[in-house]
């Protein structure tokens, strides 16, 4: 029976493909995913939202598998459709550009999508850790005549992306080698979710100093993540000396993995200690006064606010052994001194709320937010506006 429904599949996703072939596209029919059909988040969101706002000519839509995500993105007045759906169907089929943010085939019905739709990856974040082709090089993996067949008749599974966005000169050569993309494919424009960082940064309210906390996934998908007893989080003691201090801690774990159970249940009852769940962090990201992280790229983003990261790599020698290459040496594109240990990072915490950054901190940063960010040039007031401008001239 699954190997019927297999071929059934098959069939009429090799339908869907060949019939692009004689839809012809709509100039202003734009579609959008993101984060495997399920979340509407990220640059993909930033950009659609871009679009509806300031470039009503474009009629922009967004393409998931989550009904509730679709009710939501409705209630605000906008349009979302299901990717199988007759209408999501169609948009797909008649789409001049399709916007993703992880790949076609995550984030949208890539059957869908033919040669004549012009495929942008708007991807999720600049990567410390090595991505995609760096990762996994030109692995074969072997197949028998049956598995071989089905590739041969399944061409839009194929890793396929003609634009990749970067941020810098320096995350140009980064990305468009690890998507095995040419240069002037791999476009400098910043990403659309950081316009958020261009407008006027939001100030605590009651003087509250407001920390998140952003460790980097690990493991595998829906995976616990103990980074918390081992390296002495003891919830009371912690939240105690948060209170004492007028801090207030989030944790906003990778999407993938969870803290464990009993560290979530114990932060319930704390004061000042919470968990962020919120499918989109850069709804909120810009009212923090201070980022913590041990190797995700998400900081590179928040070195456009200007304010404090804390560089807290409790396990970068195991790290370094067990998990995926870094781009860089850790200690050249990091900001020091670093926590080995929670009691140490709350200990700098509070030290950076009374603003004791030393001048080498205040320079490091200034050079990190050079080499990673270029400015944007020709009077664009945004990375959307830019990334805009380049697609439709």
């Amino acid at each position: 029976m699954a190997k019927i429904q297999l071929l059934i599949n098959l069939i009429v996703n090799l339908s869907f493909y060949l019939i692009t072939k004689a839809i012809p596209k709509k100039d202003n029919l734009w579609v959008f995913g993101g984060w495997f059909g399920n979340r509407y988040s990220d640059n993909s969101k930033a950009f659609f939202e871009y679009i509806n706002n300031e470039q009503q000519h474009i009629e922009a839509i967004w393409i998931c598998k989550d009904e509730q995500v679709i009710a939501h993105i409705k209630s605000l007045g906008l349009i979302a459709f299901h990717q199988k759906s007759f209408n999501g169907l169609w948009c797909q089929l008649r789409a001049k550009f399709a916007f993703v943010c992880q790949s076609l085939q995550d984030d949208i019905y890539a059957p869908c999508i033919g040669k004549k739709t012009t495929v942008v990856n708007l991807w999720h974040g600049l990567p410390l850790k090595k991505i995609m082709y760096d990762v996994f090089g030109d692995k074969v993996v072997k197949k028998n005549l049956i598995g071989k067949l089905f590739d041969k008749l399944s061409p839009y599974e194929k890793i396929r992306n003609d634009y990749l966005l970067a941020t810098s000169i320096e995350t140009q050569n980064t990305l468009s080698k690890a998507f095995r993309l040419p240069k002037d494919r791999t476009i400098i424009t910043g990403f659309p979710r950081n316009d958020i960082f261009l407008k006027p940064l939001a100030k605590s309210e009651n003087n509250i100093y407001k920390c998140i906390y952003m460790p980097t996934f690990r493991g595998g998908k829906g995976s616990e993540c103990d980074l918390f007893a081992q390296y002495g989080f003891n919830v009371k003691t912690i939240d105690e000396q948060l209170v004492k201090n007028n801090i207030e801690l989030v944790l906003r774990m990778h999407p993938v993995n969870k803290p464990p159970q009993y560290i979530i249940e114990e932060i319930k009852h704390s004061r000042n200690i919470s968990i962020d769940n919120s499918d989109d962090l850069f709804d909120s990201i810009a009212q923090y006064d201070c980022m913590i992280t041990d190797y995700s790229g998400g900081y590179f983003d928040f070195l456009l606010t200007g304010r404090p990261i804390l560089f807290a790599p409790f396990d970068l020698e195991k790290y370094k052994e067990q998990e995926r290459d870094l781009y860089y040496e850790y200690e050249e594109v990091t900001l020091a001194p670093y926590s080995y240990s929670w009691s140490e990072l709350i200990t700098q915490i509070i030290e950076v709320k009374k603003q004791k950054l030393s001048v080498d901190y205040q320079i490091c940063y200034e050079q990190l937010t050079n080499l990673f960010h270029a400015p944007i040039d020709n009077g664009y007031s945004s990375y959307s506006e830019k990334l805009y401008y380049i697609l439709s001239h």
